[in-house]
Order: C-alpha cells, then sequence, then structure tokens
C-alpha cells in the first residue's frame, strides 16, 4: 500500500503576527514577553515566512500562498493546519478552534482553492465546548487510516469521537504531558509521522497502557520510533512534516532549531524517509509557539 504524502500545502502570510494572550494559557511554547515591540515581532515573522515559503519552492514543493486578512485581527492565522485539513479522498474539514480570535481564520477563499470533493464542517462544535485543531491536534496516517492525538484543553474526546465517525479514521488517543508536568496543547509538537519513521516523545506518555497501545500502533503500522526527549520536544523537534516535490523526491520539513537539535542518529534514522529541508524560524516559535509543520496544512 503506498504511503500518502503531500506535495502541496497552503501557507498564509502574517499581517498581525504576535503573541496571542487567548491562546498563551494552554501553549507553553509560546513567550508573552513581546520585548522587541510589536512591529518588531511582525516584520522578523513576515522575513521568516518569505524566506521558508522560498525554501520550500526552490526544492519544487507548491505553494498555494494567501495573504492573511488583517482586518479580523487574527494573530494566529500563519498557523492554517489548525483550522482545516485536506484528506487524500478529496473530502475536506474544517476544524472548531478553541481561542475565539482563531474562530476567525475560518475563510472560504482558502477552501475553494482546494477544489474538494466535499466539505465536513465541526466548527459549529465550539457550542458545546468542543474543540480538536486540526492537524495541530491530529497526526493522521492516511495509509492506515489512524488518528493519534494527546488530550488537552484544544483536543476534547467527544470532537474526536466525531471526526472518527464522520472521516472513518480509528482514533490512538493518550495523555501527554511536558517536562513540567503540563498537558502538551498540539500533538504535533510531540509526533510526526513518516513513511517508515515516527517521531515520538514517549517520556511524555505517563499511563503505561496508553503508551504501549501507542507503541503497539506504530508498529504495527511498520514505524521505526525515533524517541525525542523532552528538551528536544522543546525545540521543536517533534514538530516536522514529511513532504515530497514534483519529482517525488522526499523531505522533512522542519525548522533551523529542530535541526540542530536532531542526534546523528535521529537523522541518520529518518533520512531513510527523506532529507532535512530546514529555515530559520525563531520569531514564529519563540512568539507564535508553533513550528515549520504549524506553519503548513498539506492538499492532496
Amino acid at each position: 500500500m503506498k504511503t500518502k504524502v503531500a506535495s502541496q500545502v497552503v501557507m498564509i502570510e502574517p499581517r498581525s503576527f504576535c503573541s496571542n494572550p487567548e491562546t498563551a494559557a494552554s501553549n507553553a511554547f509560546q513567550n508573552l514577553d513581546q520585548a522587541l515591540g510589536r512591529k518588531q515581532i511582525l516584520q522578523k515573522a513576515q522575513e521568516e515566512f518569505l524566506f521558508f515559503q522560498n525554501t520550500l519552492r526552490e526544492k519544487g514543493i507548491q505553494v498555494l500562498s494567501f495573504i492573511e486578512d488583517e482586518t479580523q485581527n487574527t494573530p494566529d492565522a500563519i498557523f492554517p493546519n489548525n483550522w482545516f485539513c485536506h484528506l487524500p479522498n478529496g473530502k475536506a474539514v474544517v476544524f472548531p478552534m478553541f481561542a475565539e480570535n482563531r474562530q476567525r481564520e475560518i475563510r472560504a477563499d482558502v477552501l475553494e482553492s482546494l477544489g474538494a470533493k466535499s466539505i465536513l464542517d465541526l466548527s459549529t462544535l465550539t457550542q458545546q465546548k468542543e474543540f480538536l485543531e486540526g492537524t495541530g491536534s491530529l497526526i493522521l496516517d492516511h495509509t492506515n487510516h489512524v488518528a493519534y492525538a494527546c488530550h488537552s484543553p484544544r483536543t476534547t474526546q467527544q470532537a474526536l469521537q466525531i471526526f472518527s465517525e464522520k472521516v472513518g479514521y480509528r482514533v490512538q488517543a493518550f495523555s501527554a504531558v511536558d517536562g513540567n508536568g503540563q498537558p502538551i496543547y498540539h500533538t504535533n509538537v510531540m509526533m510526526a509521522l513518516g513513511i517508515s519513521t515516527a517521531v515520538v516523545v514517549l517520556e511524555s506518555i505517563q499511563n503505561p497502557i496508553e503508551k504501549e497501545a501507542l507503541i503497539d500502533s506504530l508498529t504495527k503500522a511498520g514505524k521505526t520510533i525515533v524517541d525525542i526527549s523532552f528538551q528536544q520536544m522543546k525545540n521543536f523537534v517533534g514538530n516536522m512534516l514529511l513532504l515530497k516535490n514534483k519529482n517525488d523526491q522526499h523531505f522533512w520539513i522542519c525548522s533551523s532549531q529542530a535541526f540542530k537539535n536532531l542526534t546523528i542518529e535521529n537523522k541518520k534514522i529518518l533520512e531513510a524517509d527523506g532529507e532535512f529541508l530546514f529555515a530559520p524560524l525563531e520569531t514564529i516559535e519563540t512568539y507564535g509557539g508553533g513550528g515549520a509543520r504549524c506553519l503548513l496544512a498539506e492538499v492532496f
């Protein structure tokens, strides 16, 4: 069975990027101390975004680029993968976002660009205080139809169940905490899937039954597990995405910070799935609390 890897992504160029006070409580990666000043942070974020986007395009990865609607005041619009995902079967899903100012990120023009066969809109689940933030909350194995997810205020059980029933993916859920014992806000900072590999912070899963079930699921899917540390996670090593270009060359997309914090052994194992492609994203990581993977919404 051929593994499904995207060759195209949606990216949203920022116009109001800054630390989002509505998300800071649940995102330990995010720094609210804006010592640089808001204008300087936005300028640096825009520079990082454009360099990253060009890095992808130079390698033949297709980018559908949009500019943030600054009238909406959406500081996290740079992270589109949280509010929608596109599936290999041609369907799109719109997700219920935790923060009110993130709920305003949903855009009809972006959805239209996907040419989706149909759109499953789960955004109204916010009325029931149920949340599921796209491929931040979900690590999707499209080949085996499995959705991996760690519970958090942004990834609730009922929303997971509804996604599973509507989309037909089995949910492999677990609880995960960081080195300070705080719930990890998004699964995609502690886990990434390749073709034959999987990056996971195993020590973050304290329940031995849940940990064993995760290991078993990944092993049965034929994945070699690359177990990374809390310190590596803090430096966005878990926040990577495997993409391919028009020539079917595969790349692990990550930030410069993440690449520097991979061990030689980590790289050796992961390079079986693709070469590393990285760019500096320190401003976005520091003030947005999200890395390279968070900037990319796959299109199949």
